[in-house]
C-alpha cells in the first residue's frame, strides 16, 4: 500500500473538523448622559443605528430603540448596549420622556467604532492541538 502516510491525515482530518467550533465575538458600548431632574421624569429612551441620524426628534432615522426607564444611578444615568457587530460603527442619542408621554429631542449624538476581536492563534491553536491530539496516538510505517 503505497499511501499508508495518507491514512493518519484522513484520521486527523475527520476527528478534528467536527469539533471545530467558531464563535463570533460581540462588542459593547456603555453609555452615560447628564441626568434629567425634572420631577416627573419617568424614564430615558436610547436610539441607535448604524448610521447616523436624519433630524433632532425622534425617531429619525434610527432603528433601534430601548426604553431603559431610570436607570440605577439616576444622579448619573448609564446604560450598557451589548450584542453589537465587530467591525461596525454605532451611533446613540438619548432622549428622557416624562409621565404624560412627552418626549424630548435627542440628545447630542455619540458614536463608537466595534473594534474586530483580536484572535491569538498561538493560544488558541495550542490548546486545541493539546486537548485534541493527547488521545491520539499515530503511528507511521515507512514504505517502500
Amino acid at each position: 500500500m503505497k499511501y499508508k502516510f495518507l491514512i493518519p491525515i484522513v484520521l486527523v482530518i475527520f476527528y478534528i473538523a467536527p469539533s471545530l467550533n467558531y464563535v463570533r465575538a460581540a462588542g459593547s458600548a456603555t453609555l452615560s448622559w447628564s441626568a434629567n431632574n425634572e420631577p416627573d421624569l419617568v424614564g430615558y429612551r436610547i436610539y441607535s443605528g448604524t448610521s447616523p441620524r436624519t433630524g433632532d426628534c425622534p425617531p429619525a432615522g434610527y432603528p433601534n430603540k430601548i426604553d431603559v426607564g431610570k436607570t440605577a444611578t439616576p444622579e448619573k444615568p448609564n446604560y450598557k448596549i451589548e450584542n453589537l457587530e465587530e467591525g461596525k460603527t454605532y451611533y446613540f442619542s438619548v432622549t428622557s420622556y416624562d409621565a404624560s408621554g412627552n418626549e424630548s429631542c435627542f440628545s447630542q449624538e455619540m458614536s463608537k467604532i466595534i473594534p474586530k476581536a483580536k484572535i491569538s492563534w498561538y493560544r488558541n491553536m495550542n490548546e486545541f492541538f493539546q486537548g485534541i491530539f493527547s488521545p491520539l496516538k499515530v503511528f507511521f510505517q515507512k514504505v517502500f
